[in-house]
């Protein structure tokens, strides 16, 4: 995360302003935070899911999305951009300047230096409040680890597998999918 745009803004003026603008800002407790720039590496991991996911979900009542989906956490009134996102067709969409998903059932974060602390402190209690969500997956860039979070309901304690080897293999249960560490990797240069 970087700036932030104004002090504070109602949820109709950062729309407003997501709309208007070519930057990318989520919106914590009132105030708009621009986001920071991916690396070409960051970009490429984040591709290599959603073209896996996407490849595994084509027919289904769910799809994926990358970058651009935003995500609301009602109870904090926060929006937020994961960098890859499945949400299923029964789910619901709020339609305002951007649309924005509402019930995601998996987010994923890729882990940058410079946005690491906060997706795994704010974000990850952000995207916990969702009630949908039964999966979060959090995706090392600069090593070649996963961390696969995964609850039942809202109401149970996430369980967590950490995943390393080529051979290791991500398994989302609630979408039916499977991705594993080296189709993750592909083509990125340590």
């Amino acid at each position: 995360m970087a700036t932030q745009a104004n002090s504070r803004l109602s949820v109709e003026q950062y729309m407003e302003l997501l709309a208007s603008s070519d930057v990318r800002y989520e919106y914590w407790d009132g105030e708009a935070v621009a986001m920071a720039g991916a690396s070409l590496r960051h970009n490429l991991i984040t591709m290599n899911i959603g073209g896996q996911l996407w490849q595994q979900l084509r027919g289904k009542d769910c799809t994926v999305a990358h970058s651009d989906p935003l995500v609301k956490e009602e109870s904090l009134q926060r929006y937020l951009f994961p960098d890859v996102v499945i949400h299923c067709k029964q789910g619901r969409l709020e339609r305002s300047p951007v649309d924005t998903v509402l019930d995601p059932i998996v987010v994923f974060e890729v882990l940058s230096p410079s946005t690491e602390r906060i997706d795994r402190t704010k974000k990850f209690e952000s995207y916990s409040r969702i009630e949908s969500l039964k999966e979060l997956v959090l995706v090392g860039q600069d090593r070649q680890i996963v961390e696969h979070f995964w609850r039942e309901s809202a109401k149970e304690a996430w369980r967590v597998k950490h995943l390393f080897e080529d051979t290791h293999e991500l398994v989302l249960e609630s979408v039916g999918c499977k991705v594993g560490m080296a189709e993750i990797y592909e083509g990125v240069e340590w």
